[in-house]
């Protein structure tokens, strides 16, 4: 064994002027993404990348909200199974377009605060036409000044089960109007909603699957022609179950089980929803100093870039009578 001191080298420290400088280059950097080769147009989504880009203002924030606990849900629920509700158990069409429980009126109270807490202040409430929702959105909405929407796409998943056939549009809104009226709210039912006087769509066979989603794709469509960002859908939870399993297959697994598991009476869950190309709501294109217009038929989409044009604005005046006759 050698008794001579082990050597230790040292490397030479280097000033910057040693060093030549050189621009930084793509690869420098090891490569972290798949590469991006597919042809696309407009906005390019592509799930193995982890994430997506898209413009803000191609985007909404929707709140999805399902109806707190009704008379059905009770029932179901002690029963263990939706017996009591199928229309051929006796007694089932006293459940029909159910209302809620105590207990529901009480998680909507609740779910008021919890809306309040986690910073949620949407500019528009649409809601199904059914009496469980048209109450959830009440007391959890109610009375901030926000405007509700009433529409027949958002309706749960019809058929077999009595609480899911509404009532008639005059027997709702004889117990429905007076609520909203009381707390001064602006709620539009029949622009969207109550295209019927009877739930013609009702039968003993359950909604097909596919008719349910269309029904849901619809109401995207619906929602990304609105001109709010921010915008509370209020319904149910057959129909969320069918419009969420339609979408996140490639997602991560935990987001995907968070999207698709059943919605609990009173929930919200928020998504983000992306808007790939345009969609127009009923209108007409008018010109306004040479250029063309679009002018929505529903004056509630007439906001932003789809405002009245002044010149339609000033026509609406100029036709009200320029002068009174005084009453004798």
């Amino acid at each position: 064994m050698s008794d001579q001191p082990e050597q230790v080298h040292s490397a030479p420290v280097l000033t910057e002027s040693d060093v030549p400088f050189r621009p930084f280059q793509l690869g420098d950097c090891p490569q972290v993404l798949p590469p991006d080769d597919r042809e696309s147009t407009g906005f390019s989504h592509i799930p193995e990348h982890g994430f997506s880009l898209f413009l803000a203002n191609r985007t909404k924030t929707i709140h999805f909200v399902r109806h707190a606990e009704g008379v059905h849900n009770a029932v179901n629920h002690a029963a263990g199974n939706d017996e009591p509700v199928t229309f051929s158990t006796e007694g089932a069409w006293r459940y029909i377009d159910a209302h809620l429980t105590p207990d529901g009126v009480a998680q909507c109270v609740e779910g008021r605060t919890g809306v309040l807490l986690k910073g949620v202040h949407p500019e528009l409430v649409v809601v199904s036409p059914f009496t469980r929702a048209l109450q959830t959105a009440h007391i959890m909405f109610s009375a901030k000044g926000i405007p509700f929407i009433v529409n027949d796409s958002c309706r749960e998943r019809w058929g077999k089960y009595t609480c899911d056939k509404r009532r008639t549009r005059t027997e709702i809104l004889a117990e429905i109007a007076p609520l909203y009226r009381s707390t001064g709210d602006s709620i539009d039912y029949d622009t969207f909603g109550f295209a019927e006087e009877d739930d013609i769509h009702w039968t003993e066979e359950r909604e097909p699957d596919q008719n349910c989603i269309d029904r849901g794709i619809d109401l995207l469509k619906w929602l990304a022609s609105r001109p709010e960002n921010n915008i509370a859908v209020v319904t149910h939870s057959s129909y969320l179950r069918h419009l969420f399993t339609t979408f996140g297959g490639n997602i991560h697994l935990k987001d995907k089980t968070a999207l698709h598991r059943s919605t609990g009476n009173a929930e919200l869950r928020s998504i983000t929803l992306a808007c790939h190309k345009g969609f127009y709501p009923e209108g007409d294109w008018v010109s306004e100093n040479g250029k063309e217009v679009f002018v929505p038929t529903t004056a509630s989409f007439r906001r932003g870039k789809w405002a009245t044009p002044p010149h339609l604005l000033a026509s609406m005046h100029n036709s009200l009578p320029q002068t009174v006759e005084p009453k004798l």
